[in-house]
C-alpha cells in the first residue's frame, strides 16, 4: 500500500471514528402494534422559560438537559427516543390568529430540520385559545392559507386515509359562533384548499374538551372524522380549572379516564382517540394554586395505557398527554427523576414484539448536548437609573424613569409594581430596604389634613412553590410629605420569609391618587 494510500485509510477511520464518538445514534425503532402519539409543548426555546424547572427541586427535570428548542439535534434526540419506544408521531401544540404565528421554533428550526424527520410523523394540534367571537370564517380560512402548503404537503406529515390529520382543540368554537351550515362552508373550503394542493382531503379530529355531549352531530356535520381529548385534570374532581389547590392521586385520575373513554366512545359511534395523561403537577407555572396529581409513577402509567386499548377506533391511535409539558409535570420525555420509565412504559404496552433494548442519552455517551446554560438570576438590587428595571406596573398611571427614580400616580387603591424574576434564598438575607417619597396630589402640603398624610405600603414575596399572599407579605406606614425616606422592612422575623423567592411585588401605597417615586429597592443580607 503506498504513502497516499496509508493516509486515505487512517483518515476515513478517523473520520468513522469522529462520526461515532459525536454523532447521535441512529434510531433502532420498535414496532408498535397502533399507532401512538404524543402532544408536543413547543414551549422551550429560550433559557429563561426553563427557570421555573431549575428553581424547583420537587418537579421532573430534563433528562437532555434544558434543551435550545429548535435545534435539529434536540429534535433528533427527541425522535431517536420516541422511535424506539413505539411513539411514531408528535402532536404539536400550534398557536396562530388572524394568521400570525408563535411558538413555531420547535417544528420550524427543530424537527423539520432533523436529519431523522424522514422516519417520524408529525400533525398539528391547532390551540386556538383566542377568543371565541373570532372563530369566524375568515380565521378559518387564514389558518388553512398558513399551514395547507407549509406543513399538510410535507412528506412526514402524519395521514389517515391518504389525509392529512388536523386537531382542533376547540373546534366546537366555529359550530357555536357560526352556526351549523356556515361552519360546514366554512370547513369545506378548508377541504377544498388541501384538495388543490394535490391532497385528497383534511382529517378532521375535534378535541372534545369543551363539547358537550349534545354537540357531536353538529361536529360530524361539519366534517369531524373522529374525536379526542388534549387532558382530563379536572374530570371527577368538581374542579373546572386552576385557582385553587387539591390533590388527588392518580388511581383516581385513571378511574375518571376509563369512564370518560367509554362515555365518549360510544357518543362517537366508536370514532374516538382515548387520551391518556402521564401525570399533572402545575406547580412550575402556577404554583400551590391548582390540581396536583400525586402518586405519579410509570408502573401505574402503564396500566392506564393498557386500560386505553380497550377504547381505541378503527383508526387504531392512542394519544398520550404529553412529550414535554414540564410546566405542567405530564410528561413522556425522559427525565432527570424518572430515566426511561415511562417511555418504557409505552414500549412494553404497545410494541409486544420488540425485545430488549438499550436506553442511551448524550450524557451516558460522552457526547455534547444541545443544551442552554441555564443560570438563575439572581438579582437583590434595583437603583433604576435608566429604566423601569424590569418592573411591571399594575393600576399606576404614567410609569416612567426620571432621574433614577421610578415615578408614577396610584389610580386605585391597590397599585402595584411587581420585579422581574429573580431567585433569592430567604436564608442569606434579612431586610428589605426602600428609598421613597410620596404625596397625595390635589391637597397641598400646608393644608393637608393628619390623615391625609398616612398610607401603608405592603412588600410581597412569592415563592417556587407558593404565588404571593398576604401571609408572605410585611406592611410599614408611608408617609405623604414628598420627602425622601428610607424604609427598612424586617424580612427574617416573618415566618414565610424561607425557602427561593422567585418574583417580588411592591405596593407603594394602599390609597389612589398618590405621586410616588421609588428610588431604589433592596433586598439586604
Amino acid at each position: 500500500m503506498d504513502k497516499l494510500a496509508c493516509i486515505l485509510v487512517v483518515l476515513l477511520g478517523f473520520l468513522l471514528l469522529t462520526d461515532a464518538a459525536y454523532g447521535i445514534p441512529t434510531p433502532k425503532p420498535a414496532k408498535a402494534d397502533m399507532l401512538v402519539g404524543a402532544y408536543y409543548f413547543p414551549g422551550w426555546n429560550k433559557a429563561e422559560k426553563w427557570y421555573c424547572i431549575a428553581a424547583n427541586p420537587n418537579v421532573q427535570h430534563p433528562l437532555l438537559g434544558y434543551y435550545r428548542e429548535g435545534d435539529p439535534d434536540a429534535a433528533d434526540w427527541h425522535i431517536k427516543w420516541a422511535l424506539e419506544h413505539g411513539v411514531s408521531f408528535f402532536a404539536f401544540d400550534f398557536y396562530t390568529a388572524g394568521g400570525s404565528q408563535m411558538l413555531e421554533t420547535a417544528l420550524d428550526d427543530g424537527f423539520l430540520k432533523a436529519k431523522q424527520i424522514d422516519r417520524f410523523k408529525f400533525c398539528l394540534n391547532w390551540c386556538n385559545h383566542a377568543a371565541e367571537s373570532t372563530m369566524t370564517a375568515d380565521e378559518l380560512d387564514q389558518f388553512g392559507d398558513l399551514v395547507v402548503k407549509k406543513y399538510l404537503t410535507h412528506p412526514s406529515y402524519l395521514r389517515i386515509d391518504g389525509k392529512p390529520v388536523v386537531i382542533f382543540l376547540v373546534g366546537h368554537a366555529f359550530i357555536r359562533n357560526l352556526g351549523v351550515e356556515a361552519a360546514k362552508k366554512a370547513f369545506d373550503r378548508l377541504q377544498q384548499k388541501a384538495r388543490d394542493a394535490g391532497l385528497p382531503g383534511v382529517y378532521l379530529v375535534f378535541c372534545h374538551d369543551a363539547l358537550g355531549p349534545n354537540e357531536v352531530e353538529g361536529c360530524k356535520a361539519v366534517g369531524v372524522s373522529t374525536f379526542g381529548r388534549y387532558n382530563y385534570p379536572y374530570e371527577g374532581t368538581g374542579l373546572t380549572g386552576p385557582g385553587k389547590h387539591a390533590e388527588f392521586s392518580y388511581q383516581h385520575l385513571t378511574e375518571q379516564a376509563e369512564k370518560m373513554w367509554k362515555t365518549w366512545q360510544g357518543l362517537t359511534g366508536g370514532n374516538y382517540w382515548p387520551a391518556v395523561m402521564a401525570g399533572w403537577d402545575r406547580r412550575p407555572w402556577t404554583k400551590d394554586e391548582d390540581v396536583i396529581i400525586t402518586g405519579m409513577t410509570p408502573e401505574l402509567f402503564a396500566e392506564s395505557l393498557s386500560k386505553a386499548r380497550g377504547y381505541i377506533s378503527r383508526d387504531k391511535v392512542i394519544m398520550i398527554e404529553a412529550w414535554n409539558e414540564w410546566g405542567e409535570g405530564s410528561i413522556l420525555e425522559p427525565s432527570v427523576e424518572q430515566g426511561f420509565g415511562y417511555l418504557d412504559a409505552v414500549r412494553n404496552v404497545f410494541c409486544p414484539n420488540a425485545g430488549a433494548h438499550n436506553d442511551t442519552d448524550p450524557k451516558s455517551l460522552g457526547l455534547k448536548q444541545p443544551i442552554f446554560d441555564v443560570k438563575l438570576p439572581v438579582i437583590d438590587t434595583w437603583r433604576f437609573d435608566s429604566d423601569a428595571e424590569g418592573w411591571s406596573a399594575g393600576n399606576i398611571d404614567a410609569l416612567h424613569d426620571e432621574w433614577g427614580a421610578l415615578v408614577g400616580t396610584s389610580t386605585t387603591g391597590d397599585p402595584s409594581l411587581t420585579s422581574p424574576v429573580t431567585h433569592l434564598d430567604c436564608r442569606r438575607y434579612s431586610k428589605a430596604r426602600i428609598r421613597m417619597r410620596a404625596v397625595l396630589r390635589q391637597a397641598q402640603d400646608d393644608r393637608q389634613a393628619q390623615d391625609d398624610r398616612k398610607a401603608t405600603g405592603q412588600l410581597f414575596w412569592s415563592m417556587t412553590e407558593h404565588g404571593v399572599s398576604e401571609a408572605q407579605s410585611v406592611t410599614f406606614a408611608v408617609t405623604l410629605d414628598d420627602k425622601w425616606h428610607e424604609y427598612d422592612l424586617d424580612l427574617k422575623s416573618k415566618p414565610n420569609w424561607k425557602g427561593l423567592v422567585d418574583k417580588l411585588r411592591f405596593d407603594p401605597v394602599d390609597r389612589a391618587g398618590v405621586r410616588f417615586a421609588v428610588d431604589e429597592i433592596r433586598i439586604v443580607r
